[in-house]
């Protein structure tokens, strides 16, 4: 694609070309004027000179005409100037889950600054469009509404929960938005379940595995690798077809535990879960194991009320115990539970390190220095969310060999400096809520798409939208969340569940399985 000419570089040649042929009239205009005077004395000598009097006329007419082409900055497409197209992200901007909206938002518009800063789209640049769904249904829709509104929408990230998505993805796909979601874990938007398996929504991906994977995963381990038998499920999840508890009961059942029993749980709409009442029930019934799928504030309340009442049973819960609050209302009885999630924190994905620090650098998030309680600033920095601090301490043995103590080569002030550094990083990274490097990767995505669709095209329309919506099916990178690439569903063809445990009232990583 051709540059756009400057009009500052075409008025000055326009300049010099004019005083060129000033000079050059002056010098022939004697001549001329003799030639005229010979030629005019014949017929034919005063028509050759009516002819070339129009020619003369015409020429200033000719340069205003390119002088006016040029001002007004044709880029020999039709177009003028650059585009614009625009990225929407839609996510829980306040509320109890704002701290991952705006990772969300934040991972986003880093991606849509590094796309612009170096002109990945050729004769485009990107703007960044984000709103609040409120991590509810109403806020899903009315955020879908305005998306779809938006005639320069390329795309969107998000949503973050799959309760928003099962109401904001379809108004989106029938406009054919192209949207990848970083955490989307409901098997139904991609077709899961429910007989012979269609797409139900063309233009919908997601980075993440599914409820079954994680179901599947938290019962594997707690039969096959614990051992245990008697399970207690708890389930806190909106009833809206089949739950995470639901499948984990189905999983555990199928590979010979028996469940003993189910406690329904419903938080968010009034009065508080009965905490009390359902810690006494688990103490009556003494499960060797309590599967918790609840809200973390619900969760913490629990945990901490089976360790007053002296019942010691581990919990093995689902991502949604990935929460400070968590960890703040069950404090030390948490210690030793185990948690299954679909997303890798940080400290666990090895091309993680330079978006960590990009991120860092960007909109900071880091604990401030001279603050002793690490592990509560990262919780309480603003960023903590859904595995904020979901990151391993330092294993020792990798600690030795990354950062040898005392090396020879090393003063003491120079060593102290590499700890620091090395300490400062790992910070960052803990702070980092784990979902930011997948929407970092969604944001990517979409504009590698735009890369190949958009250059050449005057505005965006239908058929811009389908041949992004192609585009990013066909997509294959090296991502920082992992290898980025979806099936024919729009599911990711690398999905993985993370293990955590507790440990000192902080999130560790334990493990990655990836399907």
């Amino acid at each position: 694609m051709t540059s756009p000419v400057q009009p500052r570089a075409v008025v000055r040649a326009v300049s010099r070309a004019a005083v060129a042929v000033r000079a050059a009239f002056g010098a022939l205009a004697g001549g001329l004027g003799r030639w005229v005077r010979a030629r005019a004395g014949s017929g034919r000598g005063r028509v050759f000179l009516a002819l070339l009097a129009v020619v003369v006329l015409a020429v200033p007419s000719l340069l205003g005409l390119t002088l006016a082409s040029a001002l007004d900055g044709s880029d020999g497409h039709g177009g003028a100037g650059t585009r614009v197209a625009t990225i929407g992200v839609m996510a829980p901007l306040s509320g109890d889950l704002s701290a991952d909206g705006a990772a969300v938002r934040n991972a986003v518009a880093l991606a849509v600054e590094e796309a612009n800063e170096s002109g990945a789209i050729a004769g485009w640049r990107l703007e960044l469009s984000s709103r609040d769904d409120l991590a509810r249904v109403d806020g899903g829709a009315q955020a879908a509404d305005v998306f779809t509104a938006n005639e320069r929408l390329i795309g969107v990230v998000g949503p973050v929960s799959s309760l928003v998505a099962r109401v904001a993805v379809p108004t989106l796909a029938a406009a054919g938005v192209p949207v990848v979601s970083p955490s989307n874990a409901d098997p139904v938007l991609t077709g899961v379940g429910g007989g012979p398996r269609t797409r139900p929504y063309p233009s919908y991906f997601r980075l993440t595995g599914t409820d079954d994977l994680q179901a599947q995963v938290a019962a594997e381990y707690a039969v096959r690798t614990l051992g245990r038998r008697h399970i207690a499920v708890v389930d806190g999840e909106p009833r809206y077809g089949t739950t995470l508890a639901d499948r984990f009961t189905a999983r555990a059942t199928a590979l010979g535990a028996s469940v003993t029993s189910t406690y329904p749980v419903r938080s968010g709409d009034g009065d508080d879960p009965p905490v009390d009442e359902v810690a006494a029930s688990l103490e009556r019934e003494a499960p060797d194991l309590i599967y918790l799928d609840a809200d973390a504030s619900f969760a913490g309340k629990l945990r901490a009320r089976l360790a007053e009442g002296g019942l010691s049973v581990q919990v093995l819960g689902s991502d949604a115990l990935l929460r400070p609050r968590y960890l703040d209302e069950a404090k030390s009885a948490a210690d030793g539970d185990l948690i299954t999630s679909l997303l890798t924190a940080p400290t666990r994905l090895p091309a993680a390190g330079a978006f960590v620090a990009a991120y860092a650098q960007r909109f900071g998030g880091v604990p401030g220095p001279g603050q002793a309680d690490e592990t509560r600033a990262s919780r309480t920095s603003g960023t903590a969310s859904a595995a904020a601090s979901a990151t391993p301490a330092a294993d020792p043995a990798e600690a030795d060999t990354a950062t040898p103590a005392a090396a020879p080569s090393r003063s003491a002030d120079e060593q102290a400096d590499h700890d620091a550094a090395v300490k400062l990083a790992q910070r960052r990274a803990e702070a980092l809520p784990a979902v930011a490097a997948y929407a970092y990767d969604a944001a990517r995505a979409i504009i590698r798409a735009a890369a190949t669709v958009l250059p050449g095209r005057p505005g965006v329309d239908a058929a811009v939208r389908h041949d992004l919506v192609a585009a990013i099916g066909r997509a294959s990178f090296v991502g920082v969340s992992g290898t980025v690439g979806f099936d024919r569903y729009g599911d990711t063809r690398s999905p993985s569940v993370a293990l955590y445990t507790v440990l000192a009232g902080r999130f560790v990583a334990l493990s990655t399985q990836t399907r």
